[in-house]
């Protein structure tokens, strides 16, 4: 009789410390939206890629785009990461364009054929570094992201060399609304708001400054919007895909502040399993007057991390179960 009270004080006590273990577990979800804000940052046009704590993922985006000055096209992103640890984490990406309107060289062209169609074409490979850190309420993301020119500078898909840019990403949460602030620098426009896909890449030193407003909603959908200052210094060569209707037939500009661009981003993120998410941005450039909208569906190969490691109860059950035998 005693050995079975005594199992079954052990079992109550074990039961405790796991409802605990639960409630930490349920206040740790509570907290989730902030912490995958930051992995939404990480790799934008493929957002939930670096979902997991630590370990491999993958996952692909295809989003269909339209823009004011090339009209309707496709993208296919695919990307991987490693997260090292909690704080650190690595990613690569690259965008692909099973359709997409160019401008067409040929400068006796009629207006009405300005644009010719190319097929499977491929931009520069995006590489970051990220580190996360936690001082007081602020969450802080330093990232060295790069390009590796496998795009081609003819179609506005790059600038034929590796180029480099130095940013810190910073949020403070209040609830389910954050507030969000970046700072950075490099040689590339690519590399600054990656998320939009652009008619232009720029090669030549710049600085950039990005602030706004992530609210998330119920079923951990969110809804960010950010005003965004992309400001050259010096002079600047600029590989354009389309010229604006009208204008001279001119891919390649240089000039001091060519790549000059401010306006306004806002994306929503809709998760529709672990593994699907719903994503869609519209951004106006101010400066350029060109319109950009997108809508994409994403897949990653790890979703949301659930881990079906035994339970404490379980395991003193079956150690019980054990000693009866």
């Amino acid at each position: 009789m005693s050995s079975a009270v005594c199992r079954l004080a052990g079992l109550l006590l074990v039961a405790g410390s796991c409802l605990a273990a639960d409630s930490q577990v349920a206040h740790q979800a509570d907290s989730s939206a902030t912490q995958a804000s930051t992995y939404i940052e990480q790799v934008p046009r493929v957002p939930g890629v670096s979902t997991l704590w630590r370990g491999f993922n993958a996952g692909l985006t295809f989003s269909q785009v339209h823009d004011s000055s090339a009209g309707w096209y496709n993208v296919a992103t695919p990307a991987v990461s490693y997260t090292i640890s909690r704080h650190y984490s690595t990613d690569a990406s690259v965008s692909i364009y099973p359709y997409r309107r160019v401008q067409n060289q040929d400068p006796g062209a009629p207006p009405e054929k300005r644009l010719v169609t190319t097929m499977g074409d491929v931009g520069d490979t995006f590489i970051g570094l990220h580190g996360s850190f936690y001082p007081g309420k602020l969450r802080n993301t330093t990232t060295a992201s790069f390009t590796l020119p496998t795009g081609d500078r003819s179609d506005g898909l790059g600038v034929g060399r590796v180029t480099f840019d130095l940013s810190d990403h910073m949020e403070r949460y209040f609830k389910q609304t954050g507030f969000l602030l970046d700072l950075g620098g490099g040689d590339s426009s690519s590399l600054f708001n990656p998320l939009v896909t652009k008619e232009e890449n720029s090669l030549g030193a710049l600085v950039h400054f990005q602030a706004g407003v992530v609210v998330y909603l119920p079923g951990s959908s969110h809804i960010q919007s950010v005003a965004y200052e992309q400001l050259p210094i010096g002079g600047q060569k600029v590989y354009t895909t389309v010229s604006p209707p009208g204008a001279p037939i001119q891919t390649v500009l240089s000039s001091n502040g060519a790549s000059e661009d401010n306006g306004i981003t806002t994306s929503v993120g809709i998760p529709l399993t672990d593994n699907f998410t719903l994503s869609g941005y519209y951004n106006r450039s101010l400066r350029q007057h060109l319109d950009t909208v997108s809508t994409g569906i994403t897949y990653v190969l790890h979703g949301t991390l659930r881990k079906k490691s035994l339970s404490l109860i379980d395991k003193a059950l079956r150690e019980a179960a054990g000693a009866n035998n």
